[in-house]
């Protein structure tokens, strides 16, 4: 009899280890498309993977604003405190494995009467009192006692997992937490990507406005030299009044590059949780040095991707729920009782000779239901294959985003090299159209022309080394990157 007993347990305990391992990996063959084994346009860089990369800029404003950024940014405090509620979360989800166990006191107080229990009169002991006034009395006279109970007891719920319905729920929950978890990361990372992408837009356009001031000096320049020979005659009204249509030009460009720079600087202090002021930047010279690119393959995205890697966690928790869904067809068996004392005086509520207990076992089994246990198998199953489709479709677009900005860092150093020559070839043909005025062998408005150009090749260059700057950091992003959050915080 033990002997079969075993052989019994043996049995039921490989089925249920077996049972308990749902089918949640999938491999890159699964997904109908090829990784390829480099980049369609290759890395030139000898560096690994840049860790601190914003330490390459060598810049002490940029680091202290990033750090600002980490401390006291409302949005990463915010995405610190989705990170606790989703681990709560995840903890409640995955609960219902342990037993419940409750507390209680209670107290219970009744009146009865002898009369609810259908004894007549009859029972009440005879009078020496006369008959009709004995029969008098016990017609309005009725027996009654009071009974009072304290209880102090310890109440139990367990349902008892031996299909792995409830591990498979709790698998399923933390795999969901470690998942949402990666999403918060990166999106954390994405933050500090893009609120450093926001502060070199702040410098280009503190730059800009420095690029206009000293346009609007120089047009002041001209103005007043024109002005002067304009007033002994030897210039036209027409010199006179294209030099301060230049300067009045000046003026609105100026103002709209103020305006622009006090905007940028609003949402850096927003990004910072402080007041928006307008006035944050100090500095108005953009980084010559770039961080070299991570070489990377591209099937390491699927792991340098916190994002992408919790399409993978979201595969394996719908695998989970597969598993748990299936599970629900079976018969679930649940332990419960309660452990106390109950006894008529307070003073021995804690008294173990008054102890009291009861316990259950109950077998409970689906019969019908209008086939919804079944239609949440087919649903959970869909939502496995969705889940690896959305997997598919975030790779790809992964892909591209690197493949894209890969090309754009080229074609960025192909016209930064061109911007570089034409604004030496601007600036000497507007220093030769000046001497060429001042001799008198060309006219004012060659001399404009040629200022108005060398200044917007100049804002043109400011341009395109800030998104050389912004390109870069969004490689960084697109390569993949996290942002590690502080564990006892939960």
């Amino acid at each position: 009899m033990r002997s079969s007993s075993s052989l019994l347990i043996s049995i039921l305990s490989i089925f249920i280890n077996v049972s308990c391992i749902p089918r949640n990996k999938i491999t890159s063959q699964e997904l109908d498309f090829e990784i390829p084994e480099e980049w369609s346009f290759p890395i030139h860089s000898d560096g690994g993977r840049t860790v601190d990369w914003s330490a390459y800029f060598n810049n002490h404003f940029l680091d202290t604003f990033l750090m600002k950024v980490k401390e006291q940014s409302p949005d990463l405090i915010a995405l610190l405190e989705n990170q606790k509620i989703s681990y709560n979360n995840a903890k409640i989800a995955g609960a219902n494995i342990f037993p419940s166990i409750s507390t209680s006191i209670n107290k219970s107080e009744s009146v009865q009467n002898l009369s609810a229990f259908g004894f007549a009169d009859s029972f009440l002991p005879p009078s020496n009192t006369d008959t009709s006034s004995a029969a008098s009395n016990t017609a309005s006279e009725v027996i009654s006692f009071e009974n009072k109970t304290y209880g102090l007891g310890i109440n139990y719920q367990w349902e008892i997992d031996i299909w792995g319905r409830l591990l498979n729920e709790r698998r399923a929950a933390k795999t969901d937490y470690e998942a949402i978890n990666h999403d918060l990361s990166y999106i954390g990372f994405s933050l500090l990507v893009r609120s450093a992408i926001l502060y070199f837009q702040c410098v280009e356009a503190a730059a800009q406005v420095s690029l206009s001031e000293e346009s609007y000096e120089s047009l002041i320049e001209i103005r007043d030299l024109v002005k002067k020979r304009y007033e002994k005659g030897l210039r036209s009204s027409l010199d006179y009044r294209l030099s301060e249509t230049s300067v009045s030009t000046a003026i609105i460009e100026n103002e709209s590059r103020k305006n622009q720079l006090s905007f940028i600087s609003r949402q850096l202090q927003i990004i910072l949780g402080e007041y928006p002021s307008g006035k944050f930047i100090k500095e108005n010279q953009l980084p010559d040095n770039l961080p070299d690119i991570p070489n990377v393959v591209p099937a390491s995205i699927l792991k340098s991707r916190p994002d992408i890697y919790s399409f993978l966690l979201k595969i394996e928790a719908s695998g989970y729920r597969i598993a748990q869904a299936k599970r629900n067809l079976l018969p679930g068996i649940f332990l419960s009782g309660t452990v106390g004392t109950s006894t008529k005086n307070y003073e021995d509520i804690l008294d173990e000779d008054f102890g009291i207990w009861n316990l259950g076992l109950s077998l409970s089994a689906p019969l019908f239901n209008g086939n919804r246990l079944r239609s949440n198998v087919k649903i959970q199953e869909a939502s496995f294959e969705k889940s690896k489709q959305d997997l598919k479709k975030a790779l790809l677009q992964a892909f591209s985003e690197v493949e894209q900005l890969l090309q754009i860092d080229r074609s960025l150093i192909i016209q930064i090299n061109a911007i570089k020559f034409a604004v030496e070839q601007s600036k000497d043909a507007y220093d030769l159209s000046k001497e060429r005025y001042d001799k008198g062998i060309t006219t004012l408005e060659s001399v404009l022309n040629s200022q108005r150009q060398y200044n917007s090749i100049r804002s043109q260059n400011l341009i395109l080394q800030r998104q050389s700057i912004e390109n870069r950091l969004k490689l960084f992003l697109a390569i993949g990157g996290s942002l590690d959050f502080d564990s006892k915080n939960k």
